[in-house]
Formats: C-alpha cells, structure tokens, sequence
C-alpha cells in the first residue's frame, strides 16, 4: 500500500504549478496531506482546533458534504464558492475530487476572490495545465474572439482551434465557450447540474 506521503508527494508538482492559488490536498476524512505556503496564508484561521489549524470549522463542514456526494456520484466532482460567504467574498474556493488507486482525496484550492483583468497566456497553462497551443486557443476565445479569429492570430486553421479547444474544455472542466471565459476570468461558473436561467 502507498503511504500518504508517497501520495503527497507524486501529486505535489502537479499542485505547485500553480503559484496564484493556494492548494491543499486531503484525503477523504479530511486529513491535510500537504498545503503550499499560499494556502496556509488564506486557510488558517489559528484556532487550536487540530494540530493543523488550517482549515476553519465552517470549511470543515463544507469538506464533510463534498466527500460524501463525491463516494455517491460518478465521474468528475468540482464545486466552487465564495469564503467565507457570498456577500463577504474574500476568497474562492475550488473543491476537487481526485480519485486514486489508494482512494478518494480531495484537492482544494484558494485564491483572491478578485477576478484578473486579462487571462494571460502563462497563468492559463498554470492553472489548469494547458500546453501553449491551447492557453493561446483559450485566451483567444475567454477574451470572446471566434474560432477563424483565433485561427488568424495564430496562423493555425479552424480546425485545429476546435480541435485544441476541445481539449481545452477537458483540462478546464467546463462545457461551452461561455464556461470557459468565466473561468478564465476567474468568475464563478455554475455547477454542470444547475438549469439555466436563460
């Protein structure tokens, strides 16, 4: 069997990458595995709770429901929200479900909950792991350029921007072009399951 720190540390890259957030990875009874220095600085509240002290009580609450609808439902789980409240909107927070040989974990990530004024090209490929070609397709469309306007800028054909943007809605974990630019301007998108307004 793979210990938690074996795990911690296969994942870690993967987490670091991206310096904007702060990222904790948990496993499913809500142990902190590992936490950059970023999280630490938008999580902990100091209370002498648990020997972390990272997560306040409200989040803990809030982990709790996430992993028992995460063990209840199939494919991927990402839920997002503002901390420590909608109308106190400090602080995003992305809860990630990650599903391992070793078990259920859950990665969570913290930030500003200022949105960017532009996606750049760099913070896109850290975030969500995007190769050059599609933060460059990704920026282009966040910023509401269509697939030919794209293509031109990058001296690419059509085709290949629908084909790189298909992945890019994978990597991103949205389904259309709106979901997307809302992401990429760090706005919230809503879940997948919510219906429409419009």
């Amino acid at each position: 069997m793979v210990s938690d720190r074996e795990v911690a540390t296969a994942l870690r890259d993967r987490m670091d990458a991206d310096p904007e957030y702060g990222v904790v990875l948990l496993t499913a009874d809500r142990r902190v595995l590992y936490s950059n220095v970023a999280a630490r600085g938008f999580l902990r509240d100091g209370t002498p709770r648990s020997e972390e002290g990272l997560l306040p009580e409200s989040l803990e609450r809030v982990l709790q429901d996430f992993v028992v609808r995460a063990r209840n439902q199939r494919g991927p789980v990402t839920v997002e929200f503002n901390y420590p409240s909608d109308q106190d909107s400090r602080i995003r927070i992305t809860l990630e479900a990650l599903r391992r040989e070793e078990g259920l974990f859950v990665v969570l990530r913290a930030h500003s909950a200022m949105p960017w004024a532009e996606p750049t090209v760099r913070r896109l490929q850290s975030r969500f792991g995007l190769t050059v070609r599609e933060a460059q397709v990704a920026a282009g469309v966040a910023r509401g350029h269509t697939n030919r306007e794209v293509a031109g800028q990058l001296g690419i054909v059509e085709k290949t921007v629908k084909n790189v943007l298909m992945s890019v809605f994978i990597k991103c974990n949205v389904r259309n072009r709106v979901q997307l630019a809302l992401r990429a301007y760090d706005a919230p998108v809503p879940p997948v399951d919510a219906p429409s307004r419009f």
